[in-house]
């Protein structure tokens, strides 16, 4: 069974993960136990794990897929499998009681999300504040991924709004356009009384409030 499963085994590193970790905001949920690497230090009150193989070494133990959370509230613990991040993110953007996500995450899907005017960077940076702490070698893992990983920690600044979603996927497929065709082409209605000259890939994903404002202040 390949379920994309990359553990983290080195201790040293291990510890400044779970260091990251509020112990006291309760409930810690863990996705991806594995043989418990990470969950003898942060000892969740719940544990994800898709894979029945590591039953015997979990506790507060839920058979579940991560794309499709059985939780709605405290903060997420994980060494993600790479395969799910996307998924992962559209379920958890809609969880305003999840308040904190500690991950660990490939190093390229996070350059994206604080360079890159996409539609998850945007979404991902209207919703959380994120902190990005540190870079961890591919030899760290086991089995090896081809990629290096990164720590980052998400804290939920917004609740959950199913029109900025639409405004931002819709907008970021047009990144190349000026803002007022993007507008245009999305139906949207719309504050702009004056051609901009910008165009959505002007924008870093941290800048989307400014995005946002620019198209229309009535949804910020």
């Amino acid at each position: 069974m390949n379920l994309g499963q990359h553990f983290l085994v080195n201790e040293e590193t291990i510890k400044r993960f779970v260091s990251y970790v509020d112990l006291s905001f309760r409930p810690i949920i863990e996705i991806g136990g594995g043989k418990g690497n990470i969950t003898k230090y942060i000892k969740p009150d719940v544990v994800i794990e898709i894979d029945k193989r590591f039953s015997s070494y979990l506790r507060n133990l839920v058979i579940a897929d991560a794309r499709f959370l059985p939780v709605i509230r405290g903060q997420i613990v994980s060494s993600l499998p790479y395969y799910i991040t996307y998924e992962f993110f559209e379920e958890i953007i809609r969880i305003d009681q999840i308040k904190k996500l500690i991950l660990i995450l490939q190093y390229d899907f996070v350059k994206k999300i604080l360079n890159e005017p996409t539609y998850i960077s945007f979404i991902l940076n209207y919703y959380y504040k994120i902190d990005v702490k540190e870079n961890i070698p591919p030899w760290f893992f086991k089995p090896k991924p081809r990629v290096y990983s990164t720590i980052v920690l998400f804290t939920r600044i917004r609740s959950y709004d199913e029109k900025i979603n639409l405004i931002l996927k819709c907008i970021s497929k047009y990144r190349n356009k000026k803002i007022t065709n993007a507008v245009k082409l999305c139906n949207l209605s719309s504050s702009l009384s004056t051609d901009i000259n910008k165009r959505v890939r002007d924008f870093k994903p941290c800048q989307v409030l400014e995005l946002l404002n620019i198209i229309s202040t009535k949804y910020v």
